[in-house]
């Protein structure tokens, strides 16, 4: 192979550099893309990371907490008129804490009403007028909510707290705050109260024995919802992920105490029941996110406080990553991916952007499911990668286009050289790296090939006319050579009437010992051409082993050629197939690599002409499956093992018979031992040293 010359090699280093720029591009605008995700704008985006794992992420049912829905009103308000029954029913069942998610904050029509609930929030907290404990009654607790609102006072902005009305708030345990923090109508965060004024469910999961440091109480709490909310409020709903039933289920027969023994229950309004549009104690949660029929109600705010308190007592709500964390990650991500990406072609630039965007989905869903903590991974996963791949394909397609039109004469010439020797799948593979063949050679491990034409000086004694002996060559060379081009070889040279050539060279190929007995079986059973009324006949010897792949030669003429003993090895096979009447022999390195795809029997052990090791030689059969393992074969091993052990006398039976079997030629392996052994040449251990190339 000619040399590359020096306007190549510039070409080439122009073009590393083009890349090299591309990637740090690469790299700066996906990290870009990853910052301003990172800011409001990209809050859509990064709110996936969180709502996207309640696909599948379910923390499990909590048996904490029951939920009771009031579904009549009174005078445009919720019915105050059963809540003293209703607790009476509840504190009956053993319930250990009632929690209102209900402003009570007026008075009703008949004050008789508000005495009669106020003394019933007062025999379920097992406390007297008084609010002093009563002696052998279960000291129990009630929490009633308060709203707020905002106020302009001579100008100045601020937040006025909705108590309970004074009747109510003595008879119970404490008050805490009900609104919600997020913006919009969709749930995410867990309130815990305002700066002055701790929350409801706060202050409830205290009472049922949580611990918590007042001081980290505003620290961003998200929820982390037991589950979707159910599709209806009817009845008692035990399979929900939070059982729930309606204030009726309790009130009228048929109440199973067992339900809330020992349980918290929040009790406030039906879904719906003051207002159906959303807003109205109604929210959208991450499950509403991807719930595109529409089919999903919508969540009240008595199952957001359910779920919220339920993150408090088990200490289960979601954290969110740090800001310096989430930096850190779009700035590694744009490293990787942006530059990375660019060295990739563009299938494999897709196929590794589909498995990096799998990669975080999982890491998402696996950090929120095992470790409670979201992190913004939908920015890289839907913005960083897509735009590190967009760009690397479209940065890469441009410098190949680029580079492939500034190829300079020597490189098409190159290119036109190889065509003669290789297939046309390698050379566009070869051309794609740029023939970037290194000068004075590398090690590379290949699979080589010689071949040989039978009787060839006798057939052109016979022939005579040396035009009409290219002819035939060329004839014959014209088919060889398809067969060794068609399996993807590379033909090195051509010597004489010989072919060398070998697969895995000068790219790589697993398959190089496969492939290359692949083309040794078709050039054998394939090549039928008649020279004189006689069929020409191939001798083949294959090899695999570690070699120097590389330019030899001078300045003045460079050949691209594969040295080393295992060369010489293939080489000597070949010649071995005159001596032992076969056409196509194997050593042992080659026949381990075949996956049982061809059949094949071990000839024998050789020591050849210049090596000292010895080779285990075997002969090609055919394909796998083609015919059952013929009986001579398994005779024939026989016979090499007695030949082994130094039982000359079976040896030279077993051998004869085989010979007498195999077909009416004889088998030429076995005629071979048998003059051997007549001739009293010595074989020790098997061994057969061969004296002639």
């Amino acid at each position: 192979m000619p040399n590359t010359p020096q306007a190549a090699g510039m070409i080439r280093k122009t073009e590393r550099a083009t890349r090299i720029v591309a990637a740090i591009t690469g790299a700066a605008l996906t990290i870009a893309a990853g910052w301003l995700a990172l800011g409001r704008i990209g809050e859509p985006l990064v709110t996936l990371s969180y709502d996207m794992p309640f696909i599948v992420h379910r923390p499990g049912s909590e048996d904490d907490v029951r939920i009771v829905y009031l579904n009549h009103l009174a005078d445009g308000m919720l019915d105050r008129r059963p809540q003293a029954f209703l607790l009476d029913r509840l504190g009956a069942a053993g319930t250990k804490a009632v929690v209102y998610d209900i402003i009570f904050d007026q008075p009703s029509a008949d004050p008789g009403i508000d005495r009669e609930f106020a003394a019933a929030i007062r025999r379920f907290r097992g406390v007297d007028a008084n609010r002093k404990p009563i002696a052998g009654v279960p000291q129990r607790h009630v929490f009633l909510a308060c709203g707020r609102k905002s106020i302009d006072l001579t100008g100045a902005a601020g937040e006025q707290l909705i108590p309970p009305t004074d009747t109510l708030l003595d008879a119970a345990d404490d008050f805490g705050l009900v609104a919600v923090d997020d913006d919009s109508f969709i749930i995410r965060k867990l309130g815990t109260g305002t700066r002055d004024e701790p929350s409801l469910i706060w202050k409830a999961a205290i009472a049922a024995g949580a611990h918590f440091d007042e001081s980290t109480r505003l620290d961003p709490r998200w929820l982390n919802f037991a589950g979707p909310p159910p599709p209806k409020r009817h009845g008692y709903l035990t399979d929900a992920v939070i059982i729930s039933c309606s204030a009726d289920s309790v009130l009228l027969d048929g109440f199973n105490p067992e339900v809330f023994r020992d349980k918290l229950v929040i009790i406030g309004g039906e879904p719906g029941i003051v207002g159906e549009a959303l807003g109205k104690d109604l929210f959208g949660t991450p499950f509403h996110r991807f719930d595109l029929g529409h089919k999903l109600p919508l969540m009240s705010g008595v199952e957001v406080q359910a779920n919220g308190l339920v993150n408090l007592i088990h200490g289960s709500w979601l954290t969110r990553s740090s800001h310096n964390a989430e930096l850190a990650l779009v700035l590694t991500a744009g490293l990787l991916a942006g530059a990375g990406l660019t060295y990739f072609r563009p299938l494999r630039a897709i196929l590794a952007a589909c498995v990096l965007v799998l990669a975080f989905v999982t890491a998402g869903v696996v950090a929120m499911h095992y470790q409670n903590r979201w992190f913004p991974w939908s920015a890289v996963a839907f913005l960083q990668v897509p735009v590190a791949m967009v760009w690397g394909i479209g940065a890469r397609t441009y410098i190949e286009r680029f580079f492939r039109i500034k190829l300079t004469a020597e490189q098409v010439a190159i290119r036109a050289a190889f065509a003669k020797y290789l297939s046309p799948q390698m050379l566009d593979r070869l051309t794609a790296e740029g023939f970037r063949i290194r000068l004075g050679g590398e090690k590379i491990e290949a699979a080589m090939m010689f071949t040989d034409l039978e009787d060839f000086t006798a057939m052109s004694e016979r022939i005579g006319d040396p035009q009409l002996v290219v002819a035939t060559l060329n004839d014959y060379f014209e088919r060889v050579a398809g067969g060794i081009v068609d399996d993807e070889g590379i033909i090195i040279k051509f010597l004489g009437d010989s072919i060398y050539a070998a697969w895995g060279a000068p790219l790589a190929d697993p398959q190089a010992a496969l492939k290359a007995v692949r083309a040794a079986w078709n050039i054998h059973s394939g090549n039928h051409l008649l020279v004189d009324g006689r069929e020409l006949k191939t001798r083949i010897g294959v090899n695999f082993g570690e070699v120097v792949a590389g330019n030899v030669g001078s300045a003045r003429r460079l050949d691209y050629s594969l040295i080393g003993d295992a060369t010489n090895l293939a080489s000597r096979l070949e010649g071995l197939n005159k001596l032992l009447n076969t056409r196509v022999l194997l050593s042992e390195a080659v026949q381990v690599r075949l996956n049982g795809e061809f059949r094949t029997r071990r000839v024998g052990k050789f020591r050849v002409k210049g090596r000292h090791e010895t080779t285990i030689v075997h002969e090609l059969l055919g394909p796998a499956g083609t015919q059952p393992e013929q009986e001579w074969v398994t005779t024939y091993h026989q016979a090499l093992a007695a030949l082994d052990d130094g039982d000359l006398t079976t040896a030279r039976r077993i051998f004869a018979a085989v010979n007498r079997h195999r077909d009416p030629q004889g088998d030429g392996p076995s005629r071979f031992f048998l003059e051997r052994l007549d001739a009293g040449e010595p074989i020790i251990n098997g061994i057969v040293e061969i004296k002639e190339k």
